[in-house]
């Protein structure tokens, strides 16, 4: 899987024409054929702006209630208030990236241009919230554990204040954990064939196309950090927390049916 991927993102090396010919545009795209490309409009470029704005105006209504002046006085509330905000920055910017890039390829030279030279800033942006998203639940999960399973701890790490300081934490490490994304795209000159002039393209860089670079970080790392280390311990403070909980049920109906009896 990952090698197939660095084959891809290799490809730009190696599509100049003979002759010293133009660097191809076609040469970072990701398919070229006419069939595709209608698909992926109505897929990406219709469909899925409108389930993007259902996203986003549900995350404004969770950001609304979850930082009302009842709810925001528990911590659980402020770290579901920052996941809200992170996946409507996030949806913000995968539609920038997909709907955009969908419907650059009709016709469209003011969306062309908005896309090539806002995607290096967008994509590292992208990971950011992408990032802040995953840690955002894993933060909520963490301050539920505490509350059922460690409740003695609840009054020291379960307040408002922690969580915003947490949640502050958090972002820096996102930022700091996907700085190296705002080197791994890049706009590039090129020829555009079926226009039969010179154009603007989004490829890879050098950087990105290192094999070192995509296994330390890509393979490892997201792997570590993104994919398998934060469901290993989503499962883990689940288990305990269900296991907990289940527990204390079993055992009330025996302290009740105690309390009766002393009475």
């Amino acid at each position: 899987m990952a090698s197939s991927e660095v084959q891809l993102t290799q490809q730009p090396e190696t599509v100049i024409l003979e002759d010293e010919g133009p660097f191809l545009c076609s040469a970072c795209q990701g398919s070229t054929d006419p069939s595709y490309q209608m698909y992926n409009l109505y897929l990406t470029g219709v469909f899925m702006p409108l389930v993007g704005m259902v996203g986003l105006i549900g995350n404004c209504i969770v950001v609304r209630v979850y930082l009302s002046r009842t709810q925001r006085a528990h911590s659980s509330s402020i770290y579901l208030a920052a996941l809200a905000c992170s996946d409507f920055f996030l949806i913000l910017t995968a539609l920038f990236l997909f709907v955009l890039e969908a419907w650059r390829h009709h016709n469209q030279p003011f969306v062309a241009w908005l896309y090539v030279n806002g995607t290096p800033f967008v994509f590292p942006m992208a990971s950011v919230f992408q990032t802040s998203s995953v840690y955002f639940c894993v933060a909520a999960a963490v301050d539920c554990f505490i509350s059922v399973v460690l409740p003695s701890l609840k009054e020291m790490c379960c307040t408002p204040h922690r969580a915003k300081i947490t949640v502050m934490i958090i972002m820096m490490f996102c930022f700091l954990y996907n700085i190296p994304h705002a080197f791994e795209v890049e706009k590039v000159s090129c020829w555009d064939e079926a226009a039969n002039s010179t154009s603007s393209q989004i490829c890879p860089t050098s950087f990105r196309n290192n094999v070192l670079y995509y296994t330390i970080y890509y393979t490892y790392m997201y792997t570590s950090f993104l994919a398998v280390g934060p469901l290993c311990l989503l499962i883990v403070i689940n288990v305990c927390v269900v296991f907990m909980v289940f527990m204390k049920s079993k055992s009330r109906p025996t302290t009740d049916l105690s309390n009766k009896l002393n009475k």
